[in-house]
């Protein structure tokens, strides 16, 4: 029987169909003809028709776009003859062999795994479509590294059995950098000052590190963008850019000069801000005391942008997810000023109807939805929902935290929350080993599952070894023992401790414990501590103890003056409160902590310790903050013990204190007998204050693990019993004889093997006895 061709082939992505359409019919038989490599039931699987099914043109352009679709085809014809359909395809050729020479700013491997992504690899079908866009593609990404003569030349040769081989020949040629910015219409501000707002930048002595002399065409947006920040932010309601362009520098060609062309305009100060709109049943004081733009100062379009996320978070408060927001600027040139209205629409009040949570594989569901804020079948509330982002954060099981709002199909006032995590690993099998200057080498080790069996529940095993200390500890958390949050912990442990070692003064405690403590939420950012600890301490005096030593043994013990046996009763209250931004590096809001330590009756020894913290952080732009903190203490004794106990004492001095002197070695001194020596005596009273500048390292792009700063610090550790009960000490003993202060500079990294602090200090009223160490660090991870 004679064949009809329906449809005569499918090339590329062009298509074309036969001049006369063919009469319907039932498919008895479909037939395939040109197969190669693939299998016959896989082409089967993806026709649009089947042996019974109705044929006709309209099959026909079906067939050839879906066979087309696979990726698999060159060329796709579609014959009939009679009841039956024959297909003839040409395959495409599949890559054998990829390869990629000439890379040298970018990789070889690096190309190749792009050129993965494009869908161009060994063993896939070969597209010529594909190459060529993968090859602009690499073109371009060259250009955004200033190789603008980049050539890559392709080679596709074709082999037997339908296969190609596909090589990419690179020459990158000479690498373009910036010689000279420069702007044209700028009266107010200098073109140094323009540069320093843009990434982009001329070429300078430390430029190849950060490579921003290279101009990319990607970048230029955002630098623009910036500029107009830049203006906006002083004043300049109606700058433009009116032109920016980079030309290639004649007498090099290998340099480029980028030249911005900007229009000021005048100065404007703000007018009137009025908010209008149906605020339905949302008090409209509250939504109008967000408006903190004072008439008559110079306008700023951040703060503009502010009062629009303010007035649209406060409105996701009370339901209204998604209220539209629009600001409508009138200014007026004549007083140069601008009047804004901000026009409110609510749209409709929203509930949410489910919360679903996906990611935690091994979480129990109730750890999660019993950090939520934000409940099912109430009104949608942002602040709620954000609150309960960042508490499901601070467990430490989960990474990436997502929450989406998803309308339910016809219900227009219905959302469901879909959030998105990844589980991180919570156990850990370890062994350390660091150094902590003034401590030398820390062994340590141990095994911790912060999320026991997916409950949230935390058990630990913890050893460490260093010159001047011993510890082994056990600890299990519920951190909801009941409903409401409050948690109970136990904790075990054995401590040994030689002052002697750390060169603190001659005296050495071993001490053992058991240990139980209680958190209670007092509200949702403020926490109160109990705990309770009964402590066995051994105490043991070297030989050359100071004399105050031997009295407080010989006086409270009575076994002797070279060592003791005390039995304390240890209570703990404490109270804290913490709204940063963030746990690993806060850059706004502040932690304040209270806690009093007292040794209670049916002790050896009674004593009490108080202490209180604050640190704030003041974001000062975008990477910089300022943070400031202050802690201060007071200790005594009490009852039976009318004296604090010297191994209960503060001390001052090192990384947490006051950088740039000896770790505790702040406070009272005393003659040890060695020539120009002292014990370090510590007191009952501290104070001590930091003020720190903090940004990142310039040129990581990692910035959420490195950082540098410059700090001040201060700080004070003194006695005010020390002269009425020891009235032999040769050093008076008061908070201004015993201040001392420092200045330098701090690099943190929170490194894969733990957290790693440097800083050096220069101290600024050293005094004698004083024992100064101006590069302190600490390595590894201690407990």
């Amino acid at each position: 029987m004679k064949l009809k061709l329906i449809a005569a082939s499918i090339v590329g992505l062009g298509m074309s169909t036969a001049a006369w359409a063919v009469e319907p019919f039932t498919i008895q038989d479909i037939r395939i003809e040109g197969l190669q490599r693939t299998e016959p039931t896989t082409v089967f699987s993806y026709l649009p028709v089947q042996v019974g099914d109705r044929f006709s043109d309209a099959q026909a352009q079906a067939i050839i776009k879906d066979l087309y679709a696979t990726g698999f085809f060159d060329d796709v014809q579609v014959e009939t003859m009679g009841n039956q359909v024959l297909l003839t395809v040409v395959e495409r050729p599949v890559v054998t062999d990829l390869r990629v020479s000439g890379g040298k700013a970018i990789k070889n491997d690096l190309i190749r795994t792009n050129l993965q992504n494009f869908g161009l690899a060994t063993s896939q079908t070969f597209d010529e479509a594909i190459l060529a866009q993968a090859v602009e593609g690499l073109k371009r990404e060259y250009a955004n590294r200033g190789k603008y003569d980049a050539k890559i030349t392709p080679k596709v040769t074709r082999l037997d059995r339908n296969r190609v081989e596909v090589e990419l020949t690179i020459d990158e040629g000479e690498t373009t950098t910036i010689k000279n910015i420069e702007f044209d219409g700028n009266e107010h501000y200098s073109d140094r000052t323009l540069r320093n707002q843009i990434s982009h930048t001329e070429s300078g002595l430390f430029t190849w590190f950060r490579k921003s002399n290279r101009f990319s065409q990607e970048k230029m947006p955002a630098d623009l963008e910036s500029l107009s920040d830049f203006y906006q932010n002083r004043g300049y309601f109606d700058f433009k850019v009116t032109n920016a362009e980079v030309l290639p520098n004649p007498d090099d060609k290998t340099e480029l000069n980028m030249k911005i062309s900007v229009n000021e305009g005048q100065r404007y100060r703000f007018g009137t801000v009025d908010i209008v709109g149906d605020l339905l049943d949302v008090p409209a004081e509250e939504i109008n005391d967000l408006n903190k733009i004072k008439a008559g100062k110079l306008y700023e379009r951040n703060k503009v942008m502010e009062l629009v996320r303010d007035v649209q978070s406060t409105m996701g408060n009370y339901g209204y997810a998604y209220t539209s927001v629009e600001v409508q600027p009138r200014p007026n040139a004549a007083d140069a000023t601008v009047d804004f209205t901000v026009m409110v629409n609510p749209g409709r009040k929203i509930y949410v109807n489910q919360i679903n949570i996906a990611g935690n594989n091994k979480t129990r569901d109730e750890v999660v939805r019993r950090e939520l804020r934000q409940m099912e079948n109430a009104t949608y509330d942002q602040a709620k929902i954000n609150r309960s982002k960042e508490r499901i954060q601070q467990l430490g099981y989960f990474d990436n935290v997502k929450v989406d709002a998803v309308p339910v199909q016809n219900s227009p006032d219905q959302v469901n929350l879909d959030m998105a995590m990844t589980e991180r690993s919570t156990g850990s099998i370890d062994a350390a080993l660091g150094y902590v200057q003034d401590d030398g080498i820390v062994l340590s080790g141990g095994i911790a599952q912060d999320n026991l069996f997916g409950t949230g529940k935390s058990a630990s095993l913890r050893l460490s070894n260093s010159s001047s200390s011993k510890a082994a500890a056990i600890s299990f958390t519920d951190p909801y023992f009941t409903p409401d949050g409050v948690s109970l912990g136990y904790d075990v442990f054995y401590r040994e401790y030689d002052a002697r070692e750390a060169e603190v003064s001659n005296y050495k405690t071993s001490t053992a414990g058991v240990g139980i403590r209680m958190g209670v939420p007092v509200t949702e950012y403020d926490r109160v501590n109990f705990g309770f600890t009964p402590e066995w301490m051994k105490l043991k005096l070297y030989e050359g103890a100071p004399a105050r030593y031997t009295e407080f043994v010989e006086k409270y013990d009575g076994k002797g003056s070279m060592g003791a046996d005390f039995l304390t009763l240890k209570a703990n209250v404490g109270w804290g409160r913490n709204k940063t931004d963030s746990a690993l590096w806060p850059t706004r809001g502040y932690i304040m902590k209270a806690n009093a330590e007292i040794g209670l009756p049916g002790g050896d020894i009674q004593y009490y310790k108080l202490t209180h913290g604050q640190t704030w952080f003041f974001p000062l732009s975008k990477n910089l903050t300022l943070m400031l903190n202050g802690e201060v203490g007071y200790a005594d004794g009490y009852g039976k013990t009318d004296e604090l106990p010297f191994f209960h004492n503060f001390y001052g001095g090192g990384l947490g204190s006051v950088r740039g002197y000896e770790s505790s070695s702040l406070g009272p001194k005393e003659p040890n007998g060695y020539d120009n020596d002292y014990d370090y005596m510590g007191g009952n009273m501290k104070a001590v204050a930091n003020a720190e500048l903090l940004f990142p390292l310039p040129g990581i792009k990692d910035q959420r693990s490195v950082r540098l700063s410059l700090f001040a610090d201060a700080g004070s550790v003194w006695d005010n019993d020390l002269h009425d009960k020891h009235d032999n000490t040769k050093y008076k003993s008061t908070f201004t004889e015993e201040l001392r202060y420092s200045a330098g500079a701090a690099f943190t990294w929170l490194s894969p093997m733990g957290p790693l602090k440097f800083s050096y200090a220069y101290p600024l009223n050293k005094k004698d006895g004083d024992e100064e160490q101006r590069f302190q660090f600490q390595l590894g991870t201690t407990f």
